[in-house]
């Protein structure tokens, strides 16, 4: 279960972040979560980002969604932990100018047609 643990926001795209934690206890893949305000869900801003990197998220670990421009890789924190960087590859501020709440939200199923298959 991934979920927000906190937001930097600035005037810089390339200091602002949503710190996102896999809180579950399966690995989890970053592709169908998106991270949306609900400013956008209410009045259609841009302030949201659907990843669409097919990388598994081990419990425990973080992601940093980087509002600025970057490649998306694993990588170290200071203490020797991995993170996920992923990057929205933006160049003005997102959630600076966001009020009210931030939420995570994930497919909970897909659907896949089924072929009809007959009995003779």
């Amino acid at each position: 279960m991934i979920r927000i643990v906190g937001i930097q926001r600035s005037d810089d795209p390339n200091r602002e972040f949503v710190l996102l934690q896999n809180q579950g206890s399966r690995r989890v893949t970053l592709r169908g979560h998106g991270v949306v305000s609900e400013q956008a869900i209410e009045s259609g801003c841009d302030a949201a980002f659907f990843p669409k990197d097919d990388v598994l998220i081990p419990p425990g670990l973080f992601v940093v969604l980087k509002t600025g421009c970057g490649q998306n890789r694993w990588g170290r924190t200071k203490d020797g932990s991995n993170v996920y960087f992923c990057h929205m590859n933006r160049l003005e501020p997102v959630w600076l100018r966001v009020r009210g709440p931030v939420h995570v939200v994930s497919t909970q199923h897909t659907f896949v047609e089924r072929e009809t298959y007959s009995l003779v």
